[in-house]
């Protein structure tokens, strides 16, 4: 997790948005392509992978459940919950993070799930790469009822949803001690062709990280789990532990250090939803990773852009800075790349470059 491959004086050849070269300038600058590329400069600022946000609400209601008369997205209109959504996927933008794993945690119903998701593909690169992830409820709120309702979900709602391509990746809540419910999930979305992510309550038990090795999980959100055979197996089969700005916060993740020391691959998100007390600046989370969890600045880096990629499957898109890769890129106002963890709440990013296309520039500051 600490190997950035810094190039103190590097250049990008970017074509058709699709990074084609990356290496030291004066090499770069002198391959054919390059002779009639137009030059953005960066002297004396540090150039990086888009940070990446895999667990955000981008559909919610403004004001969580406290609006009076509007309790969630059922009763927002298509067009209000796209102009709500669109204001953050531009703030987000402004503070460089360009994909994200949106979730629909926000939606109370299967029917406004569909809505949710339904918006994410409407959004689709405008500016934000979205990986949508289907959160269906894993119990019913009748527990008499909780039978039919996993059977709905299952042989209804997953293949619908998977075959009309609004989704790729599917959320399970697991609670350690009720897996079965759980469990079911995980086999029929393995069946219908998903990703697999679990989001766990109360303690990352045994039968917890049995589940994910079993289901091939490729995240888990919650409490880090305490290191064993189990977590390095994970680990190496491409797992990605995620942390939440607000649990990070709380303190919940006092064991961070050791897993990272494991071997275990870390991610961090904002957790954002609205109602949350969560920052979706990246510069934030790297400082409270820096300063709650004892990560290194190149650990924390890693883990908001490559690892928060592959936790979402889009590190062979994003995520770091390779040829082939989109050039998804920010610019940030400063000499070296540590003090991006030192500068709590700040906003130092000053370019932002979508798939080759600069989608926001810091306008310059005039003194009258």
């Amino acid at each position: 997790m600490s190997d950035l491959n810094i190039i103190s004086d590097g250049a990008l050849l970017i074509r058709d948005g699709i990074i084609e070269e990356v290496g030291a300038t004066r090499r770069v600058e002198n391959l054919v392509p390059a002779r009639l590329a137009r030059v953005i400069e960066a002297a004396g600022r540090v150039v990086m992978p888009a940070f990446v946000d895999p667990d955000i609400a981008l559909a919610a209601s403004p004001g969580g459940a406290a609006e009076p008369g509007e309790p969630d997205i059922r009763r927002m209109s298509r067009h209000r919950l796209q102009a709500v959504a669109t204001a953050l996927a531009a703030d987000l933008a402004r503070y460089g993070v360009l994909t994200i794993g949106a979730h629909t945690l926000s939606a109370p119903d299967l029917q406004n799930t569909n809505k949710a998701l339904r918006l994410h593909q409407a959004m689709q690169a405008r500016p934000l790469r979205i990986r949508s992830v289907f959160s269906p409820p894993c119990h019913a709120p009748d527990a008499d009822e909780e039978g039919l309702h996993l059977v709905r979900i299952s042989q209804v709602w997953m293949p619908a949803v998977f075959r009309k391509k609004l989704a790729s990746v599917l959320e399970i809540p697991v609670i350690s001690d009720r897996m079965e419910p759980a469990s079911r999930m995980a086999a029929a979305a393995a069946t219908a062709g998903y990703n697999i992510r679990f989001r766990v309550s109360g303690n990352t038990t045994a039968n917890v990280l049995e589940l994910a090795w079993s289901a091939g999980a490729v995240a888990l959100i919650g409490p880090v789990p305490a290191n064993s055979d189990m977590t390095r197996a994970l680990g190496d089969a491409g797992c990605v532990k995620v942390m939440l700005t607000t649990r990070i916060l709380a303190g919940n993740y006092t064991s961070s250090r050791s897993a990272i020391d494991d071997g275990t691959p870390i991610a961090l998100a904002s957790g954002y939803q609205h109602e949350n007390a969560a920052s979706i600046n990246p510069q934030f989370l790297l400082y409270l990773a820096c300063q709650a969890l004892g990560m290194t600045a190149e650990e924390a880096i890693v883990a908001t852009t490559y690892n928060a990629a592959c936790s979402l499957r889009l590190s062979h898109v994003t995520g770091s800075l390779a040829p082939g890769k989109a050039a998804d890129i920010c610019m940030i106002d400063m000499d070296h790349y540590r003090d991006l963890a030192r500068r709590a709440g700040h906003h130092d990013v000053c370019m932002v470059m979508r798939a080759g296309k600069v989608i926001y520039r810091r306008p310059n500051l005039t003194l009258e």
